[in-house]
């Protein structure tokens, strides 16, 4: 047997290898407490949620189309999923009503908009979503656009977006325009546009409330441009939808401020209608969240079922199953702001560009509309004095 003294080169070399095993040896201990750790917290979750039995999502119309096409309820056939549709404010309006009768009935919002949420941010009946993260892929962001999850909430934390699309807001009648006349939205203030423009009413929520944002908030166009667009191009407001898409198909007016799912019905019927690609114009184009947003109401009947959808829903598998689940509505599969998910099956029109600096559309700056109505309305009032 050959005998090696303290700090001789063989010595050192084995001490060297025994260290760098043990620590090998630790962390793939670790490792592996980890990964069942989250795998334990999963079944613990299902079949806790499996035991409530339900689980009651609040969701804008036409979301139960999309969500029959969902895995969920396949993939969990012991939680019941009860789905409440109605417009955003509609459902701000019942939460609330439950609320005051000391009932709480839902679990979850999804495709819940911007302003919705938001109200109920203000009335605090919201958890911080992250708090039912366990799944690590959801915990970490680095799957995600710019690396980060997205939140309308000032804190960061309450109202999820998931989604991201480009937003296209002129839309115009291809036999009277010369889609090369149009390189910035500035050229929009043209003389030869006067009278030419028909735009959704920016004074109510929704689609015009959108477009009105964007222009008061872009850093190269600002209440400016806006109070200059509806003061002197004497446009034409519409509150009816498809009301503005028939008069631009039909000719009655050049240019529109529409509603693009409209517009896209429009093309897919052969009329002489089509969007200017936000990409091709000047300045920086929007990136709305396509009313894709998730909250989590605090005091949650189901509460094991809520974080089990949650977890699900917002993993590599619950995003590409929503990828493909959204091309079943008219615009086409929307793109999740999840990266790792393929984007093969997303219209060109709905993904977002590598490379493109865009003005992100859920800011929470951007929420408060009591500036731009008003900047709006007087200038309607100057355009008619004119």
């Amino acid at each position: 047997m050959t005998n090696h003294k303290w700090g001789s080169k063989p010595m050192m070399l084995g001490l060297a290898l025994m260290s760098s095993l043990c620590v090998l040896g630790a962390a793939s201990t670790q490792g592996a407490e980890a990964k069942i750790s989250w795998q334990v917290e999963w079944e613990k979750t299902v079949k806790a949620g499996e035991q409530e039995g339900q689980l009651v999502l609040y969701a804008q119309s036409g979301f139960g189309e999309m969500f029959e096409k969902s895995d969920f309820q396949k993939k969990f056939p012991k939680i019941k999923v009860v789905l409440v549709s109605a417009r955003g404010a509609e459902l701000v309006s019942r939460i609330m009503a439950e609320r005051r009768a000391g009932k709480f009935i839902a679990d979850v919002g999804i495709d819940f908009g911007n302003d919705s949420p938001w109200n109920l941010y203000q009335a605090k009946v919201l958890d911080p979503v992250p708090s039912v993260f366990f799944l690590p892929e959801v915990a970490d962001a680095a799957a995600w656009w710019q690396g980060k999850h997205q939140y309308i909430d000032p804190e960061g934390k309450y109202i999820f977006v998931y989604v991201g699309v480009p937003q296209y807001f002129v839309a115009y009648n291809k036999n009277l325009v010369n889609r090369e006349e149009l390189k910035s939205y500035w050229d929009l203030l043209s003389p030869k546009w006067k009278g030419k423009i028909t735009a959704f009413d920016p004074q109510s929520s929704g689609y015009g409330a959108t477009a009105a944002r964007f222009f008061y908030h872009h850093p190269e166009l600002g209440p400016k441009f806006l109070k200059r667009f509806y003061s002197e191009m004497d446009v034409t407001i519409y509150r009816q939808i498809p009301q503005g898409e028939d008069w631009l198909a039909a000719g009655k007016y050049s240019l529109c401020l529409c509603r693009h799912q409209s517009i896209g019905e429009a093309i897919q019927q052969g009329l002489p209608v089509d969007e200017i690609n936000a990409h091709v114009l000047k300045e920086a184009p929007g990136l709305g969240s396509n009313s894709q947003t998730l909250i989590l109401l605090n005091k949650a009947p189901h509460p094991n079922a809520a974080k089990l959808f949650i977890n699900w829903f917002l993993s590599k598998e619950g995003q590409t199953d929503f990828q493909n689940a959204s091309a079943s509505g008219p615009e086409g599969a929307l793109s999740s702001l999840r990266m790792d998910v393929p984007k093969d099956g997303i219209p060109p029109r709905n993904r977002i560009v590598p490379g493109v600096k865009y003005v992100v559309q859920w800011n929470p700056n951007m929420l408060d509309m009591k500036p731009i109505r008003q900047l709006i309305s007087e200038a309607i009032a100057e355009g008619k004095k004119n």
